[in-house]
């Protein structure tokens, strides 16, 4: 499914799906332009991280083929205001598109623009369904659970 129309987030949708249907055995690690995913294992863990610039946005730690935590990064590159750059936020809204898709977090998690601040979550940050993302808070880790959104520490 095409979640965007810009194809650099295509291709890390692309890359996403390719690693949870075939597995990371099968996972090529691959750049485009200024894009990348790569697989590494860390301590145990397959880890799939997204890079933009050269800089992490998004890690998906698993266990085998069990995903324990996706940890959502700024990207290092920020706005006026502070907050990661639009395209930062389009490649991290494209993959948080697709993991919600395939049940390892609650749909429609995005990350978003409020009040001149960013965050990742759910509907407003008063709702205590979102966490800051930007100078300050430069990551934001989510468990994976596909009916609750749940941030860790």
């Amino acid at each position: 499914m095409t979640r965007s129309n810009r194809p650099l987030t295509q291709f890390a949708v692309q890359k996403l799906e390719e690693f949870l249907n075939n597995g990371a055995q099968a996972f090529q690690s691959e750049t485009r332009h200024n894009t990348a995913a790569t697989y590494t294992q860390e301590q145990g863990y397959n880890v799939l991280t997204f890079w933009l610039f050269d800089a992490r946005i998004m890690e998906i730690t698993m266990e085998g083929d069990h995903v324990l935590e996706i940890t959502v990064i700024d990207g290092g590159t920020y706005d006026r205001q502070g907050n990661p750059t639009k395209t930062t936020r389009e490649r991290l809204n494209g993959l948080l598109d697709a993991l919600g898709e395939y049940c390892l977090i609650p749909e429609h998690v995005r990350v978003f623009i409020h009040e001149g601040r960013c965050y990742v979550g759910k509907g407003a940050p008063h709702e205590r369904q979102c966490r800051l993302l930007g100078k300050g808070s430069d990551s934001v880790c989510i468990d994976s659970n596909s009916t609750v959104l749940e941030f860790l520490a």
